[in-house]
């Protein structure tokens, strides 16, 4: 039954994506405001699930496992966008960022399938650090997805102004000067929050006796989480001096740093689940 509930708001984001593709051809009022009911009604799925999960398992979707977090993340970036598309997107005109966010949503929902969904036992010890520890991780990688999305609008918009590009009917795209702010925002709210879940994890990893540690030095999700988290702080501490000129090299740096977190997060979180690696993280 859990897994009909997944397959039915999978299908309704792909059926989404699937219209607002179609507007790139033949661009239709109703084609736009069809995807978002859809998307809203993947979402009502979505959240039917995940409370369904978290009733079964007798916890919080975020600390179930690696399963669930991955879901409430995705969770999190369709609610984003459902309230761009309502609120600023229908207000200014801007209603492509459907093509740019639900293919991300669609990778964390096939990434989630492929991950183990036991309940994580160590969660339960230490519920309070635990669940601070997931949330921050959680909203930061949701920060980090809509920063890399942003990141490749601004890129995209950046070259067709150079190149005097005019855009598909159907397709529009936020001014560069908007682009840039949601960037920029991306980055101050997704690395701190990163930062927390980091220094949390790392403090229940040593106050947790021996084998019941969610976090682990050895973890290759965790090596590779702090090596693409250096990075980000050196960009966290540039564009915190840089007041301005928050461009083109600003977007390609934060595409490059965010695009690799998210290869490294969801590549290792699924690699780990299939060939059996042993692994604290969720």
């Amino acid at each position: 039954m859990q897994q009909t509930h997944l397959i039915c708001f999978l299908a309704s984001y792909f059926l989404a994506f699937v219209l607002e593709l179609s507007r790139l051809w033949r661009a239709k009022p109703w084609q736009h405001i069809a995807a978002v009911l859809v998307t809203a009604a993947g979402l009502v799925a979505h959240t039917w699930y995940l409370l369904g999960r978290s009733f079964q398992s007798q916890l919080p979707p975020l600390l179930s496992s690696s399963h669930d977090w991955l879901l409430v993340s995705g969770w999190l970036v369709v609610a984003i966008y459902l309230v761009y598309s309502l609120k600023v997107g229908k207000r200014e005109g801007y209603n492509s960022f459907g093509l740019f966010v639900l293919p991300v949503v669609l990778l964390l929902v096939v990434a989630a399938a492929l991950l183990d969904d036991a309940p994580s036992k160590a969660a339960q010890a230490e519920r309070f650090w635990t669940m601070l520890h997931a949330s921050s991780l959680s909203i930061g990688i949701t920060g980090v997805f809509i920063g890399f999305l942003v990141s490749l609008m601004y890129l995209l918009q950046h070259r067709r102004l150079k190149k005097k590009m005019n855009l598909r009917p159907g397709f529009s795209l936020p001014p560069l000067a908007t682009l840039a702010r949601f960037n920029y925002w991306a980055v101050m709210v997704s690395f701190p929050m990163l930062t927390i879940g980091l220094i949390t994890g790392v403090g229940m990893a040593i106050s947790s006796p021996t084998g019941k540690a969610i976090f682990s030095w050895k973890d290759p999700i965790v090596i590779g989480f702090c090596v693409v988290w250096i990075a980000m702080f050196i960009l966290f501490l540039w564009l915190a001096r840089k007041k301005t000129g928050h461009g083109r090299q600003v977007a390609m740096l934060t595409a490059w740093a965010f695009g690799f977190l998210i290869v490294t997060l969801l590549g290792l979180q699924v690699l780990v689940s299939l060939i059996g690696i042993q692994s604290h993280n969720g």
